[in-house]
């Protein structure tokens, strides 16, 4: 069995938006649209873990339980 890479959720939220900025400056570097797409999606995968973080806490924000 392998090894678990994270052991918070918070934690890839954290490395992702460090990605993102990498993208970022990539973009600003090459305007490549590729690196923007890339951009677009991680931005989605973010949403995703946090969402995730949100309702392992019990916010459910897209219904507004708070």
């Amino acid at each position: 069995m392998t090894e678990a890479e994270y052991m918070d959720v918070t934690q890839v939220i954290l490395d992702l938006w460090e990605y993102c900025m990498e993208l970022e400056d990539r973009w600003h570097e090459t305007t490549d649209q590729g690196v923007l797409l890339q951009f677009a999606m991680a931005i989605m995968v973010i949403q995703y873990w946090e969402d995730v973080l949100l309702n392992m806490e019990g916010y459910d924000v897209f219904n507004f339980y708070f």
